[in-house]
């Protein structure tokens, strides 16, 4: 009997094992497929194939992420973060450009390779200008920047005469330029409704423009909320109020505000917009965990209950910062002791 307790208990301690190991390894996945894993994974993928110079798989790629718009489970768009993958100079600059000239001469028409130029080019502008204040930058600086922002301009000024040639991703390289030249309002305008108008469900058109909007740029104070709820009725109707969420979440993101203020930075508007990008978006465990630490930071206990409980204790924890974040607010909450 001893002996068959001993056996008996070591089966179990092993199916209790492989269980856990099972369940590590499906959060794990779940993670690689979804949010920011998931987008590093796609970066590195594209800039191993750069450095592979596979340009072939490049264009067959950013062709098939275009054409089928495919989404992250989140409902990010990959064409968006394939782009992504070119705005550092992960091999150096020298290599990065070298590069991108050989797979330009390879495909002269490819609407992806001048795109990605686009791309690489804006980032290098930044780069000359350098990330302290503006009185900071010395005017060579300036001259650098304005220089290469001229030359990612060149690269997606002019649309394909076959429209359905053409890449989303373009318009959204365009607003970005837009705001680095300091583009007046109007001429804003009309490149943003040229933007919505070739494909109105691409989030990164509302983002850049909600971000050109905040006064640290060229909006006046609570302009670029206005224009969140705004952007509500220019999306498809099947998005509810996901892109109100998306907006605010990019404020946020780079401290336009710590807390809500309603009307003008509303918690039940983004908690609706969570529920409707939930609903479009079911399986994300990036968006769920979002949606629990935004509805810690309104405040709102009971809502973060439920999600916590729906979490349960393997967090995405690329979106607390920190599984220490966690169980901060999950004691918060009142989840744990």
């Amino acid at each position: 009997m001893m002996k068959l307790s001993f056996l008996v208990k070591k089966t179990i301690w092993i199916y209790v094992l492989l269980l856990l190991v099972t369940v590590s390894t499906q959060v794990a996945f779940a993670e690689m497929m979804d949010g920011e894993v998931a987008r590093k994974k796609l970066i590195t993928e594209v800039r191993t194939l750069l450095h592979q110079e596979k340009y072939n798989e490049l264009e067959s790629m950013a062709k098939k992420y275009r054409k089928d718009k495919t989404r992250f489970p989140d409902g990010g768009w990959k064409i968006a973060t394939f782009y992504e993958a070119f705005t550092e100079a992960y091999y150096g600059w020298d290599e990065l450009f070298r590069n991108l000239d050989t797979w330009l001469k390879k495909y002269p028409n490819s609407i992806t390779a001048r795109v990605v130029a686009g791309e690489a080019w804006l980032s290098f502008a930044w780069q000359a200008r350098g990330s302290g204040y503006a009185n900071t930058v010395k005017e060579e600086g300036w001259k650098l920047k304005r220089e290469r922002v001229a030359k990612a301009y060149e690269m997606v000024k002019n649309s394909p005469s076959d429209s359905s040639k053409d890449c989303m991703s373009r318009y959204g390289l365009l607003l970005s330029i837009a705001q680095a030249q300091g583009w007046d309002r109007e001429r804003y305008e009309e490149l943003f409704k040229k933007a919505v108008s070739f494909e109105p469900s691409y989030h990164s058109y509302y983002t850049k423009k909600a971000y050109y909007l905040l006064p640290r740029w060229y909006g006046e104070e609570g302009e670029w909320g206005k224009f969140a709820n705004e952007a509500v009725k220019l999306t498809p109707t099947s998005e509810g109020m996901g892109i109100y969420t998306r907006i605010l979440r990019m404020a946020w993101s780079v401290n336009e505000f710590k807390e809500f203020r309603e009307p003008d930075i509303s918690w039940k508007k983004m908690k609706q917009g969570f529920l409707d990008i939930e609903r479009k978006y079911p399986n994300s465990p990036s968006n769920l965990n979002y949606f629990c630490m935004f509805a810690c930071i309104a405040g709102d206990k009971e809502t973060a209950k439920q999600l916590f409980k729906r979490i349960g204790d393997e967090p995405y924890v690329e979106v607390w910062k920190g599984r220490s974040n966690f169980e901060k607010w999950q004691i918060w909450a009142g989840v744990v002791k």
